[in-house]
């Protein structure tokens, strides 16, 4: 989002963990409808990251600044801040979930703290947390809401801790690369990146391949 402050955090302690809150945007559109309603009042909240809509994530502010999202005591403090957008469909729930887990994982290993849930010192907090022991805001979430859904406070922790083997499974998807619309090669994308092997390149392009042990180089030759 443009127009956002960009104010140097007191200490990168925390990534919070939120929830919408909102019964009434639960539909296919749920994500794109809490973006928009946060760009619009953005002068008062905004935070780093939101998930939803199957599992996506999307990034509309700047970690390591000042978020507007667990008010004034927690927001200095905090890395990142992450919204999860509700929906009423079970499976959805569960690619959603995933993502959150992963995410907020994520974001607490880029920052350098512990990657565990409403611990004592540094890590990744509830909205929850925030209200019980910094003060300053009122908001519980995301706890209701991930119960509603079969998750219960413990399982949400226990998440958090050993992250979850869907989110590992989906991060590696098979693929193909197509050369000049005719011949394809094997690929795999990981975390959104395409990746395929050198040797399939140079078989493909009739290529000798060359791996100097020394200076860690791999080297393509044409084929005289």
């Amino acid at each position: 989002m443009s127009g956002l402050p960009n104010v140097r955090l007191d200490s990168a302690k925390y990534v919070i963990a939120h929830e919408s809150g909102n019964p009434n945007n639960c539909g296919p559109n749920a994500l794109e409808n809490e973006i928009a309603y946060m760009n619009r009042n953005k002068a008062k909240a905004f935070t780093s990251h939101w998930v939803g809509g199957g599992g996506r994530i999307v990034q509309i502010a700047p970690v390591n600044r000042v978020q507007y999202g667990c008010g004034p005591k927690g927001n200095p403090l905090s890395y990142a801040q992450v919204e999860l957008a509700r929906t009423n469909d079970k499976e959805q729930f569960k690619k959603d979930y995933a993502a959150y887990i992963w995410l907020l994982r994520e974001l607490a290993k880029e920052a350098g703290i512990p990657v565990v849930l409403d611990g004592a010192g540094n890590g990744i907090k509830s909205h929850r947390w925030i209200t019980d022991n910094l003060k300053g805001t009122t908001h519980r979430d995301p706890y209701d809401y991930l119960a509603s859904m079969g998750i219960s406070e413990a399982q949400f922790k226990l998440d958090i801790l050993n992250g979850l083997e869907e989110v590992k499974r989906a991060q590696i998807t098979e693929a193909k690369v197509m050369f000049n619309d005719t011949k394809t090669i094997p690929a795999v994308i990981i975390d959104g990146r395409t990746h395929v092997q050198v040797r399939n390149i140079a078989d493909l392009l009739n290529l000798k391949l060359v791996y100097n042990n020394e200076s860690k180089i791999t080297k393509l030759y044409e084929v005289k």
